[in-house]
């Protein structure tokens, strides 16, 4: 680990020729169902985001800015936009749903960045199923090994990687679907490394912009790759210049495994699902937590007398918060989390109103939530411990939840899953066409997959 003295030379310029080679041929089949299983868990995000508020002060805000261009879809007012702008709204909406993938080496959320730049360029440009599944594996490389070099440092110094590596990983995707050589998709890179930015201060108040991170950065990929594909120059250097992106925002890193594994390993093979509301450092709290009352269903929510969380101290201070004022803050809870599993079993794919916020089942469980710290567990593992009120206590350990790569989410459970999140939205034939579409990607387009989509959230 070390801020490199000179520049180590060649890596942003090796990434771009992966990305401008990236190709479906060269995937393996286990990576494209990853990248298939990946793009339905985020289009079933998007969809059940429309159902919401964030989304909607998205597309209110961008119609205020709004250009001439109507190439692709904003699917929660099925309107149309310019890929920029609906890129930007879709991200918001996709990633205001708490259920989104986590690819947890590089803490953050690859889904909300790439896939609505895979959507609103892919329509624009009408790219086949095979350019879609090559640029979100390729967009997902680049997140994910920013994250390997990064990490914890990055984060360490309050950047949210999301919108930090998601400019990057938008940029890759945009920059593949436009078909950019090596040259221009490393300015592209160059560009974004200008626009990459998040900071980790929504954690305190529970604020918006952690949501606006995403959408801020499928915008900021598709303006770059459109920048470089008319000509515009960034620095080609970005990623490892001694004044670039690595140096700028780490006090350490390791260089080298930016292009470690590049094309051999995939990152979509190595990113989570998430079956639990919450954040990376609270499902594997809700996992322990729903095994231990799974356990003891002659057990209710107002048998519960204590929970003791053992968990890493980082786990403590980033997500200890007891007392969730936002939504977004309940999100970043951990008592909060465990809390509404004692409460209402499984919450495998809700998304909370402001009456979950402040329901008094949740709310009275909050105070009997303490934390044991612990640094010998890994940052996303926890232990939980539940006494009874009546006597007795049971204890359930979890460091890999359903969906970890480790312990894999099958596609039928992602289709369940979909099904499940959209069904408030979408008629169920209207769903069942999306899935069926993304399953056989290789087969459709990406303006087919848009219609259905379209259709899916009540368009015509």
């Amino acid at each position: 680990m070390n801020t490199a003295v000179q520049p180590a030379p060649g890596v942003t310029q090796r990434v771009a020729e992966y990305v401008a080679s990236a190709s479906i041929a060269r995937l393996p089949p286990k990576t494209v169902e990853s990248a298939k299983k990946l793009l339905l868990d985020g289009i079933g995000c998007l969809i059940a985001g429309t159902a919401g508020t964030e989304g909607a002060i998205a597309a209110a805000a961008s119609a205020e800015l709004a250009t001439t261009s109507e190439a692709s879809s904003v699917f929660i007012n099925r309107t149309r936009a310019s890929a920029r702008d609906a890129a930007f709204v879709n991200g918001i909406t996709l990633y205001s749903v708490g259920v989104n993938d986590i690819h947890k080496p590089s803490g953050s959320h690859p889904g909300g960045c790439i896939i609505p730049v895979l959507l609103a360029v892919g329509e624009w440009k009408n790219s086949s199923g095979e350019e879609l599944i090559a640029a979100m594996a390729a967009g997902y490389d680049l997140m994910g090994k920013l994250g390997r070099a990064l990490i914890p440092s990055h984060r360490d110094r309050g950047f949210h990687p999301t919108g930090t590596f998601g400019a990057f990983g938008a940029t890759a995707a945009g920059a593949r679907l436009l078909k950019l050589d090596a040259k221009r998709t490393a300015c592209a890179l160059g560009i974004a490394g200008s626009q990459a930015a998040g900071l980790k201060a929504f954690q305190t108040d529970g604020s918006s912009t952690m949501i606006f991170h995403a959408g801020r950065a499928a915008q900021n990929g598709v303006e770059a790759a459109v920048l470089a594909q008319h000509g515009f120059t960034g620095p080609r250097t970005v990623l490892e210049d001694r004044q670039g992106f690595a140096a700028a925002t780490a006090d350490e890193y390791r260089i080298e495994a930016i292009t470690a594994g590049l094309g051999s390993e995939f990152e979509v093979d190595a990113t989570t699902f998430r079956p639990f509301y919450g954040c990376t450092l609270t499902i594997c709290a809700s996992a322990a937590t729903a095994e231990v009352i799974k356990r003891h269903p002659e057990k209710k929510a107002a048998d519960v007398a204590a929970i003791k969380v053992r968990c890493h101290p980082v786990v403590i201070e980033e997500v200890g918060n007891a007392n969730p004022e936002t939504l977004l803050a309940a999100r970043l809870s951990l008592p909060y989390n465990v809390a509404l599993v004692i409460a209402r079993g499984d919450v495998v794919v809700a998304d909370l109103g402001e009456v979950d916020l402040w329901d008094e089942g949740i709310r009275r469980l909050l105070p009997r939530v303490t934390f044991e710290s612990d640094a010998s567990m890994p940052r996303y593992g926890s232990a939980v411990t539940i006494r009874f009120a009546r006597g007795g206590e049971d204890e359930a350990e979890n460091l890999s939840p359903k969906g970890d790569p480790e312990n894999p989410m099958t596609w039928e459970d992602i289709v369940q899953k979909f099904l499940r999140l959209v069904a408030p939205v979408a008629a169920n034939d209207k769903a069942t066409a999306v899935a069926s579409l993304v399953r056989n990607l290789e087969k459709t387009n990406g303006r087919a997959l848009a219609a259905a989509i379209r259709a899916a959230c009540g368009g015509a």
